[in-house]
């Protein structure tokens, strides 16, 4: 029987010693690229000078819910329906036509607003417009953008190609 084989029928231990010697080079020029710069985060962005705000007073807001319809107004949004009447717009959460909602927090009696005990609340829930926005870096194809000027994060339905990665992005679970 002849020593020589081919690789095709080299023993196995020939191909584990393959397998080391790559995992030591790779090891290897990993330690080197490294060692050789230091990593670094990048500067987190600061909001521009000229950036818009909405200041929401939840000790204030008594649920009428104008705020919402007035956000569909100015983005030409349709009415979304969750009753069987469709009298009223009545939308449970954000969504592709309903940027922001105003949700109420309830407990016990309800008896007085902003208490925790046997009260209620209204809190808003929208974009927050971040100033380091997690959906705009996680959009592969820039339909998620972030004006510069005035802040407001943006979205580009033509653009946007379904991946849904600002929706597993963002924090708050506005992206939908």
């Amino acid at each position: 029987m002849d020593n020589d084989r081919s690789a095709a029928t080299a023993p196995v231990g020939s191909r584990r010693e393959f397998i080391r010697g790559c995992l030591a080079a790779g090891g290897a020029a990993l330690a080197t690229a490294t060692t050789s710069r230091p990593a670094a985060a990048r500067e987190t962005y600061q909001r521009p000078p000229e950036a818009l705000g909405l200041l929401y007073d939840a000790t204030l807001c008594i649920g009428c819910k104008a705020c919402v319809a007035a956000c569909k107004r100015a983005n030409d949004n349709p009415p979304e329906f969750s009753t069987v009447d469709k009298l009223w717009d009545t939308p449970l959460d954000t969504s592709g036509y309903t940027f922001n909602i105003i949700k109420m927090y309830r407990h016990g009696t309800m008896q007085t607003k902003d208490a925790e005990e046997n009260g209620y609340a209204f809190m808003k829930t929208s974009c927050m417009h971040c100033a380091d926005p997690s959906c705009v870096s996680a959009c592969p194809v820039t339909a998620m953008t972030k004006d510069p000027t005035t802040g407001i994060v943006a979205y580009d339905a033509e653009a946007c190609v379904g991946c849904r990665y600002c929706v597993v992005a963002c924090p708050f679970g506005i992206p939908k």
